[in-house]
């Protein structure tokens, strides 16, 4: 008697025979990959900017209150007056970045506002620098624009 010739049935499963898979998962990895990368530029680049924006507050405060330590003294009827000009505080804004040299530490450093409170009693500077992140200059070669304000108040006691 002959036997019945018996055939392999997990030859189809082991990759040998039927579709092939291998490949595919090369293009998956490539573009995790990829976005992986992009969100390490992106959280870099904020970082950057944050980083920057707080610098520049720093100097912002630094410079209104320069600006607010610039009074003129009114006396008026014996009673003492402090008082704010917005000329005042732009001169002492400007004197402060000038001897700090803060513009060589940002790129396009301006001051876009210097000005008195009607009671001239604070100082209002805003302050305005571009911000060049890093690995994506090619996307943004201008670089992003970075505005802060500062307020400094003149008090007086006796």
């Amino acid at each position: 008697m002959m036997q019945p010739e018996t055939t392999d049935t997990n030859e189809h499963c082991n990759g040998e025979a039927g579709t092939n898979e291998s490949g595919q998962a090369t293009p998956l990895i490539i573009g995790l990959i990829a976005i992986a990368l992009l969100a390490v530029t992106v959280m870099l680049a904020a970082t950057q900017i944050n980083g920057q924006a707080r610098r520049l507050l720093g100097v912002a405060d630094g410079a209104s209150t320069a600006a607010a330590d610039d009074y003129l003294v009114q006396l008026s009827g014996g009673d003492l007056s402090l008082k704010l000009t917005d000329a005042t505080v732009r001169e002492s804004a400007a004197k402060y970045l000038s001897q700090t040299r803060a513009g060589t530490y940002f790129s396009g450093l301006s001051i876009q506002e210097a000005s008195a409170s009607p009671d001239g009693r604070t100082a209002h500077l805003k302050l305005s620098a571009r911000v060049h992140p890093p690995l994506v200059n090619w996307i943004v070669p201008e670089g992003v624009t970075v505005s802060v304000e500062s307020d400094a108040r003149v008090h007086l006691e006796q």
